[in-house]
């Protein structure tokens, strides 16, 4: 069995606090389907899942077609991280011809691949995708639900944190040889971040859960250094700095936990994650950054008139 998913992470275009009854609103995608929220340890919203149809090529090999349906959903986690997250099992089947679509919705959630499947082949295309070109329209999906979320009336449309969205495509491919599971994750140049999973049986709402939660974590380091990056440390006077390293302070700190929510073989990829690329170390050193900056720009508030330099 092979999955295949993208996640889109940005920040929810709203000023304030997002009460429960806010976020069940936004997320509120599908009539009559309820909005699962929970509050610890962090709060976290998720909305009911959203299928669409999908016959296309699955560009790995020439004749090989995929034909099924896509499962989408939105995130919201801390009342800022919003995530547009779409995955497809793809399923080989013996049948060369396509199926009435009666058979297809007999199914939801799937993806059957017509012809010779070359697993392989399709793992390597979608990881190697351009950003902006991805398999079976799952970008575009995924951008098209957070798109619906943040057109919500409620909202006030205000960005509390500049930063870019990013994009997480992955694939895990379900080998019963293997032992634990195998992980790679990648930056590209282009800015997509890619993940290739190896492993033996392991639910597909596991795999779902861990590439949210990588993604998420991934867009709040991203965001947290582009706020440093802004604030002009070194070159501003450090009262300033600070001034514009608040949003970071009052937003983005207290939600870094890895695997909090999380269980079964989460964690012990994120063992992995973090001897290498070490996103918890890049994390901490930034925080710990703000926080120089924060306690010398109140030294230098509170010194005396007439006192030495503290940084002459």
């Amino acid at each position: 069995m092979l999955i295949l998913g993208e996640v889109q992470t940005t920040a929810l275009r709203h000023s304030g606090s997002v009460p429960r009854e806010l976020a069940e609103s936004a997320l509120g995608l599908v009539a009559g389907e309820r909005v699962r929220v929970s509050e610890r340890p962090v709060s976290y919203a998720t909305s009911p899942d959203v299928l669409t149809g999908v016959d296309c090529s699955l560009a790995a090999r020439p004749g090989a077609r995929g034909v099924g349906t896509l499962t989408g959903r939105v995130c919201l986690t801390g009342g800022l991280v919003l995530q547009g997250s779409v995955l497809a099992p793809i399923d080989p089947v013996a049948a060369g011809r396509r199926q009435p679509w009666s058979h297809y919705l007999a199914r939801p959630g799937v993806v059957e691949a017509i012809g010779r499947a070359d697993l392989p082949g399709v793992v390597a295309t979608h990881l190697a995708s351009g950003r902006d070109v991805s398999t079976m329209g799952m970008g575009a999906f995924a951008a098209r639900l957070l798109d619906d979320v943040q057109g919500c009336p409620a909202l006030d449309r205000h960005t509390p944190i500049r930063a870019r969205r990013t994009v997480l495509r992955w694939a895990a491919l379900h080998d019963e040889e293997v032992d634990g599971v195998r992980v790679r994750f990648t930056v590209r140049e282009d800015g997509l971040r890619t993940v290739f999973l190896l492993l033996g049986s392991q639910e597909t709402a596991e795999i779902a859960d861990l590439c949210e939660d990588l993604a998420m974590h991934d867009w709040l380091l991203t965001a947290l250094l582009s706020v440093i990056d802004h604030s002009r440390i070194g070159v501003a006077e450090p009262a300033h700095s600070v001034e514009r390293l608040r949003p970071a302070v009052d937003r983005l700190l207290h939600l870094w936990m890895p695997a909090a929510r999380l269980g079964g073989f989460a964690p012990a990829v994120w063992g992995a994650l973090e001897d290498r690329p070490g996103l918890s170390r890049q994390w901490e050193a930034s925080v710990q950054r703000i926080r120089d900056q924060m306690a010398m720009a109140a030294a230098l508030a509170t010194r005396t008139a007439g006192a030495p330099q503290l940084f002459p």
